[in-house]
């Protein structure tokens, strides 16, 4: 039986480039990024949990802001302005 998957929606602000840079190379093993600070991803549980554990390592709760929501439920997405829709905007659960 294959492993459930959420839509993760992943929205940071960190002030230091280095640290900045290291947070987007980070997402970007398990997501797309769809406004400059912010990533989705549909993530299995495993890789959710590695997830939070790289990401923690990289930011400073004394300057730096990281939040991951869980997307669980039946979802819309509207998106408007800059950017082509992809195939995988497409959501379906």
């Amino acid at each position: 039986m294959r492993e459930k998957e959420c839509i993760v929606l992943i929205i940071y602000d960190i002030v230091d480039n280095k640290q900045r840079n290291k947070m987007v190379k980070c997402l970007e093993r398990y997501g797309v990024r769809v406004q400059k600070s912010a990533f989705e991803a549909l993530l299995g549980r495993k890789k959710y949990t590695r997830l939070i554990e790289e990401s923690q390592r990289i930011i400073d709760p004394s300057t730096d802001s990281l939040r991951i929501y869980i997307l669980d439920s039946i979802i819309n997405v509207y998106t408007w302005g800059l950017g082509e829709r992809k195939e995988e905007d497409c959501v379906i659960l």
